[in-house]
C-alpha cells in the first residue's frame, strides 16, 4: 500500500558519525605512525565500538545491536590475527580461521536483522502512521499535553508492552511511580537519547499511560514542525494516542507482528 509521506525528507547523518571517527582516526594513524600501526588502530575501534554496541543492547535489548557487538568484536579481532600481518603473534592459523569462519557467521546474521529492519528505530514511522487521516490546518502547535481518553490493561501487561516497544525500537518507555511514558525514537536521534535519555523525554514527544487507564499525549514542537505542512494538532494528539492504544490492544491480544507490519508497510528506508 502507498502513503504519502507527511514529514520533511531526513537529511541526518548523525548514524554516520562513529564511522566517519573511525575511519579519520585511522587514517591519521596511519599517516602518522605507518600502515602497521593503522591496522592495529582499526583493530582497537572496532573492538572499542564493540563495547558501546553492546551498552546499547543493554540499555534497549534489541538484538541488532547484540549481533552488531560480536561482528564489530570479530572484525577487530579478524585484523589481529591476520598471519602476513603479524600483528600480534599468538594467533595460529587455526585460532585464525575460526575467527574467520565466526566472522562470516555473524555477518549473515547481522545483515538478516538489518534487512528485516530490526535495527532500525522507528519513531519516524510512529509519527507518519499518526497524520495518515488529519487534514492541514491552521489552528497550528499548542504547547501542552492532551487527553487521549483511556485503555484497558493491567500494569504487568503495560510493562510487557514497553519492554516489547523498546526491545524493537518504536518507543522507549520511562518508567515512573505512577504510570509509563512512551517517548519515540527517529533515526538519527539515537545517539541523543542514548547519551542523554532524560534531556531527550524533555524535548520530544510523549504518549503516557497512567496505572488507572488514563492516557495522555503531548507533541513537541520540533516534531510538529518536521511535518511539510501545519496540521490539525489536536487531531494529531487524538490519532498519536489512538495509535498507541491500538498497539497495547495488539499487544493484549498475543498479535505483535501485526504492530512490526503496520510500521513496516510504510517502506521507508533503513536510514530514515
Amino acid at each position: 500500500m502507498y502513503y504519502s509521506r507527511r514529514l520533511k525528507n531526513d537529511f541526518n547523518i548523525t548514524g554516520f558519525i562513529p564511522a566517519m571517527i573511525g575511519v579519520s582516526f585511522i587514517v591519521l594513524t596511519v599517516i602518522t605512525f605507518g600502515v602497521r600501526a593503522g591496522f592495529i588502530a582499526a583493530s582497537l575501534f572496532f573492538i572499542l565500538y564493540a563495547g558501546f554496541s553492546l551498552y546499547i543492547y543493554g540499555r534497549t535489548g534489541n538484538i541488532s545491536y547484540l549481533a552488531a557487538s560480536l561482528w564489530q568484536f570479530l572484525v577487530g579481532l579478524y585484523v589481529l590475527s591476520r598471519p602476513k600481518l603479524r600483528l600480534v603473534e599468538f594467533f595460529d592459523e587455526r585460532i585464525a580461521a575460526l575467527i574467520y569462519f565466526l566472522l562470516l557467521a555473524a555477518t549473515v546474521w547481522l545483515l538478516y536483522l538489518l534487512f528485516r529492519r530490526k535495527a532500525k528505530w522507528k519513531g519516524r514511522e510512529v509519527f507518519e502512521l499518526a497524520s495518515i487521516t488529519i487534514e492541514t490546518s491552521r489552528d497550528g502547535f499548542t504547547d501542552r499535553p492532551r487527553p487521549s481518553g483511556r485503555a484497558e490493561f493491567d500494569i504487568n501487561e503495560l510493562k510487557g508492552f514497553a519492554q516489547f516497544l523498546q526491545e524493537n525500537l518504536i518507543a522507549m518507555p520511562f518508567m515512573e511511580a505512577s504510570q509509563v511514558v512512551f517517548v519515540p525514537v527517529k533515526m538519527g536521534d539515537e545517539f541523543f537519547f542514548i547519551f542523554n535519555p532524560e534531556k531527550f523525554r524533555q524535548t520530544r514527544s510523549w504518549v503516557a499511560f497512567d496505572f488507572h487507564g488514563n492516557v495522555i499525549v503531548n507533541i513537541s514542537k520540533r516534531d510538529y514542525l518536521d511535518y511539510r505542512e501545519e496540521l490539525s494538532f489536536d487531531h494529531l494528539c487524538e490519532n498519536l494516542g489512538e495509535l498507541f492504544k491500538e498497539f497495547l490492544d495488539y499487544y493484549s491480544k498475543g498479535e505483535q507482528q501485526r504492530i512490526i507490519y503496520k510500521l513496516d508497510e510504510l517502506g521507508l528506508g533503513l536510514t530514515s
